[in-house]
């Protein structure tokens, strides 16, 4: 059964999902964090109720991503006031505890992170990864993006990797791997060319390409996928081996439609098909004996009528006579633009007694509330 919902956030504006907090042993916990303008929302009961945190002298500050640092405080990124209609200029940077105190700010720091998978903190490291815009802005092609990486809680930062505006517009996840020091897999979109794999295993100071970068098509069961099969915005590891949904319609191939592929993790990716759905893969999202894969919507006019998002099924280990993959249902939307990001790529790691939560447009599934959906799955 899928139950989908919004939380209740009493007598606030409109608050958006941010992150479900991991804690340190890869466990998820109850806490949810949601962002607004002026501050944050926390609950530590799964979505039940909210604590509001005001940030000091950031009434008018547009909050974007907030990360649980742990020890009572959050790492935090803001647009001020005065460069909102910017889509170039750099974030604010903060760490801020519970009372709203801020212990640390970076003025105009670095670039938004691409959702809660794309920074993380595991013993004393913190990491984040740079999303720029896609577009040309101002006869401008984005400047690069950089991984930055803090070993005193945020309070001091370094670049551990860049990467040009010709290399690569923006960096899509960055995360540490389960059960395994100092190891952290990073991926890059969109085009073909820019679609790469990296992993550190020594907590940022290397960090090797592991998708056969010198190859331009990578052949799979006597299919040949370019480069954006390695375009992903979220990955799942099981025990040897990691699972990913490509974050591209691969329109390119027959069947045209969004893949999934697994590989045995090695110095090299060796992608096997799993499954194709229709539009670009988003979250992965962990709920017991199966991994949920969550698609965004369409707004392509050479698309075909049914253009929503969509929800599939993955068993964690095959079931005889069963599909490696079902397609569950496809979801509502209610769109006064066309925003075809559904999730944007924000969504709980995994479910907590079956729920979780991810972000929503405020138009997607239900035509109003705050941009938190809560989903509750169970089966029988």
């Amino acid at each position: 059964m899928l139950r989908l919902s919004v939380p209740y956030v009493a007598k606030n504006p409109r608050v958006s999902f941010s992150d479900h907090v991991m804690d340190q042993k890869d466990r998820m916990t109850n806490t949810v964090l949601a962002t607004m303008t002026g501050g944050i929302a926390v609950s530590r009961d799964l979505g039940k109720t909210w604590k509001i945190i005001k940030v000091d002298g950031h009434s008018d500050h547009r909050f974007i991503n907030v990360k649980d640092i742990g020890e009572g405080e959050f790492l935090i990124q803001t647009i001020p006031p005065e460069t909102r209609a910017s889509r170039l200029a750099p974030l604010d940077l903060l760490v801020v505890n519970e009372d709203g105190k801020v212990l640390a700010k970076h003025a105009a720091h670095s670039h938004r992170w691409h959702g809660p998978r794309s920074a993380a903190i595991v013993g004393g490291t913190i990491m984040f990864a740079e999303y720029l815009s896609n577009n040309i802005v101002d006869g401008k092609r984005p400047v690069g993006c950089k991984v930055w990486r803090s070993r005193d809680r945020g309070r001091s930062w370094q670049i551990v990797m860049q990467k040009t505006g010709e290399e690569v517009r923006h960096f899509h996840f960055l995360q540490p791997r389960p059960g395994y020091e100092n190891q952290w897999w990073l991926t890059s979109g969109d085009l073909p060319q820019e679609c790469h794999v990296w992993v550190t295993w020594d907590d940022g100071d290397s960090w090797d390409d592991i998708s056969v970068p010198e190859q331009e098509r990578i052949e799979v069961s006597g299919v040949r996928y370019k480069r954006d099969l390695f375009r992903l915005t979220d990955l799942a590891w099981q025990g040897g081996n990691v699972i990913w949904g490509t974050d591209d319609y691969m329109g390119g191939s027959k069947p045209p439609g969004a893949r999934v592929f697994r590989s045995v993790v090695g110095r090299h990716l060796a992608p096997e098909l799993v499954g194709t759905g229709k539009w670009h893969f988003r979250n992965v999202v962990d709920v017991g004996d199966y991994l949920l894969f969550l698609s965004q919507r369409s707004t392509s006019s050479n698309a075909p009528e049914d253009k929503r998002p969509g929800v599939y099924l993955v068993p964690k280990q095959p079931v005889a006579g069963a599909p490696a993959m079902v397609h569950v249902c496809d979801l509502d939307a209610y769109p006064t633009r066309d925003r075809p990001g559904f999730t944007f790529s924000k969504a709980s790691r995994a479910a907590v007694n079956g729920t979780f939560f991810s972000y929503r447009s405020g138009e997607d599934v239900f035509p109003a509330g705050h941009k938190i959906l809560e989903w509750n799955v169970s089966f029988e």
